[in-house]
């Protein structure tokens, strides 16, 4: 053989290696894809909301007979029959979505602003996104449990809800909620791009108590020293799923962390996502002023906020000595910002952990409470609401175990009935790289979480590092207290409505998917998929006309400071059109040269929007650190003003904004030379929409300094000591010293200064 020959020879064998290796070599792990997008789902002021039966025209005989909302006002569309109709807009309530892709399969992690979803919610939205890859099987849809958002979406195996917590189905507000959940869900599959994934957790307190310490404390499996058994009556651990692009820039977040979002009570009659609302958008917020720039999955961060065992946890929005928080809308602002720092606390801890091939796997199935017995008890097949802790007071037990019917124990009977919550429900199972993701349809209390948690971790074992609990997911099933919980008569044992092994029931179902998910396997077989009970129209009933419409009846004051309130109020149209879905009612704008810059608009904590008689009032707090300037609110709407459905605008006047006046207290000089200056921002009073920091913590005060003695006086200044509320210094220790002036880091000065 020549030398060409051998040539031949060996580029021959050489391609034979190569391609036999080809073959031979595993492929590379998929890499990670995510988006994420949100859509609004604020329904027709007008449409009643979910839960708080003190609304309810049946059961709280102090609201006026249905039949009288429905003759007297039939223009506002017909959208409350059984409920006191809301009033307005606090926060656009929304849908929020982050969707995975790795080989292929898609996974969906949503959360809608909502009191509970139905299943029927969860069917009609998967319809809607047929074709798209997303299917329930990896669809984690999950209601944050708001009190403050839509309540007509309970069709008949729901009955107990549509009778008293939140009014009869409506189809319309039916079609447009599914629709805003599915338009998030496809706008985030949009946008899919390379990412990256990792998981982080942290402990957060004092944003939650446990309401209903007395029965938690008849658990049996809880610490014996009573300090710990305090610090135990919460479940303070926040998880976050963190997705940035290849960049590092953050994409979205899945959060986790147990409490309810009912800073606002009864009383409140404007749409809002309460504290989980503004928790959301701070936790963005901050996102994306962390995150160096926008993502590339071409959207602003999304955070997914979803609950935990949250059953008997209320939130803690009252103000500490650092505070000023007077009325709900202050609350919900402050309880929502303690959250979204331990959210974001637990998102930073989750940068070191990030990858691009994280484990992803889900499986669900369907559980039956069909009287299949848990831990060697029954377990109810009908569904009972009790009356100990609702219509009497806690601790009203039945005088004979059963009365209530089979597995429901010590429960006094107030309705029980087929129908009343349906009897099949989902269950789902999920595994994002080491964290595993049990979704359950119930309020779950603190200790029946965990241990369902702890079920759930022994089966999985050291196959992952925790596991965490999204309550109110793919469906609605009301409370899931403990055995012992149950046993104390009140209102979460009544609403525990299959009995007192319910927990039990739902940590059976939930278990039997660990392996699946762990190994791939298939689910086990399963109950029936419950048939569609849902009823979605687009049809509207026709709006009347209104001419006014735009017509501005208020104008704000000419001069405001930060801080304060400014009010504007203009003709608006029929609930029906006006402040449509999707779409902003009112813009804060700020002359920047010859133009108008959007600052602030009704989606946001800082506002109320209300609508009386045919009257929009717009009341807005400025921020302590608003920039200055001159101002206008604009606000665009639709109505009918006789030639057809139309946009209208209403324009206020202009106003200016001043910096805000500091008070400060006198100055204090220690023993050892400290300089001590507090100063102080004004009260916002009782009527202020955003909680405000009490002492200034940012900035400087300047000191004149005499030392006493041949030493030329100078000018010092005093540094923030933020865990204090102080500015501080020190000087000699026999000095006099005077206070020139304290300004904070936004500009706020004493004197008025700018």
């Amino acid at each position: 053989m020549g030398r060409r020959g051998r040539l031949r020879a060996a580029l021959a064998a050489l391609v034979s290696v190569t391609a036999t290796a080809a073959v031979i070599a595993p492929p590379a792990p998929a890499q990670l894809r995510a988006g994420a997008a949100s859509a609004d789902l604020t329904p027709p002021v007008g449409t009643p909301m979910f839960a708080y039966t003190a609304r309810s025209r049946i059961a709280n005989p102090a609201n006026l007979p249905t039949v009288l909302q429905l003759v007297a006002d039939p223009g506002a569309g017909l959208y409350a029959k059984t409920f006191v109709a809301s009033e307005g807009i606090h926060t656009r309530v929304r849908a929020r979505a982050l969707v995975l892709e790795r080989d292929g399969r898609l996974f969906a992690m949503a959360q809608a602003d909502l009191g509970g979803l139905p299943y029927a919610m969860t069917q009609e939205v998967l319809r809607r996104v047929r074709g798209s890859g997303i299917t329930g099987e990896r669809l984690l849809l999950s209601a944050t449990h708001t009190h403050s958002s839509t309540g007509p979406i309970w069709p008949l195996d729901n009955l107990g809800y549509a009778l008293l917590g939140g009014d009869l189905l409506d189809p319309r507000v039916f079609d447009l909620t599914a629709q805003g959940i599915a338009e998030a869900l496809l706008r985030a599959k949009g946008r899919l791009a390379p990412a990256q994934l990792g998981v982080g957790t942290t402990e957060l307190r004092g944003a939650s108590r446990n309401r209903a310490s007395r029965a938690h404390d008849r658990n049996e499996d809880l610490p014996a020293d009573p300090a710990e058994r305090a610090r135990g009556r919460i479940d303070p651990t926040v998880t976050v799923v963190r997705v940035d692009d290849r960049e590092g820039r953050p994409i979205a977040a899945w959060s986790n962390f147990a409490v309810h979002p009912t800073s606002f009570d009864a009383d409140n009659l404007l749409f809002s996502g309460d504290n989980a609302g503004t928790a959301a958008r701070a936790v963005e917020a901050g996102m994306a002023a962390e995150g160096g720039g926008s993502p590339a999955a071409d959207g602003a961060p999304v955070n997914v906020w979803t609950n935990g065992a949250q059953g008997d946890v209320s939130p803690d929005g009252d103000p500490g000595p650092a505070d000023v928080a007077e009325g709900d809308t202050a609350k919900v602002d402050l309880a929502g910002r303690r959250t979204a720092e331990g959210i974001l606390r637990a998102w930073r801890a989750a940068a070191d952990r990030r990858t691009a091939t994280p484990a992803l796997e889900a499986r669900r199935t369907f559980l039956a409470f069909d009287g299949t017995p848990a831990g060697g008890s029954p377990v109810g097949p009908v569904p009972a609401l009790g009356a100990g802790g609702i219509f009497l007071g806690d601790g009203t037990c039945a005088p004979v175990d059963g009365l209530a019917g089979p597995g429901q124990g010590e429960k006094l009977p107030f309705l029980a009935a087929p129908g009343l919550a349906p009897s099949t429900v989902p269950l789902s199972l999920w595994r994002v790289g080491g964290l595993a993701v049990a979704g359950l349809p119930s309020e779950v209390t603190k200790q029946m979480g965990q241990r369902i948690r702890a079920g759930l971790q022994a089966a999985a074992g050291a196959r992952v590092d925790r596991v965490a609990l999204a309550g109110l997911t793919n469906g609605y099933i009301s409370y899931t207290a403990t055995p012992e919980e149950y046993g104390a008569c009140g209102y979460e044992g009544s609403f525990t409505l299959f009995g007192k092994q319910q927990g039990r029931r739902l940590l059976d179902g939930a278990r039997a998917l660990v392996e699946p998910v762990l190994t791939g396997a298939p689910a086990p077989a399963g109950a029936p998929e419950p048939l569609p009970t849902g009823l979605a129209t687009p049809l509207r009933l026709p709006a009347p006309t209104t001419p006014q419409a735009g017509r501005v009846v208020r104008e704000p004051v000419q001069e405001a400071r930060r801080g304060e309130r400014v009010t504007f109020a203009w003709r608006g149209g029929a609930p029906a059109l006006d402040a449509p879905r999707g779409a902003t009612l009112v813009r804060l704008e700020r002359r920047v040269g010859d133009s108008w810059r959007t600052e602030a608009t009704d989606d946001g904590p800082q506002d109320t929007t209300r609508l009386v008689r045919g009257t929009w009032t717009e009341t807005l707090q400025l921020d302590a650190c608003q920039p200055l300037g001159t101002y206008r609110l604009r606000a665009t709407g639709r109505a009918d003003r006789g030639r057809g459905v139309a946009p209208y605008t209403a324009t206020s006047r202009p106003f200016v904004v001043r910096a805000l006046a500091l008070d400060a207290d006198p100055v204090q000089v220690s023993p050892r030379g400290v300089v001590t200056v507090r100063a102080r921002y004004p009260d916002p009073g009782a009527g202020a929409l955003l909680a405000q920091e009490r002492f200034v913590t940012t900035g400087r005060a300047r000191l004149r300094v005499d030392p006493r003695g041949r030493a030329r006086a100078r000018t010092v200044v005093a540094r923030p000591k933020a865990a204090k509320g102080t500015l501080e210094v020190r000087v000699g220790r026999r000095a006099r010293v005077r206070l020139l002036g304290v300004r904070d880091g936004c500009g706020n000065a004493t004197g008025g200064q700018r």
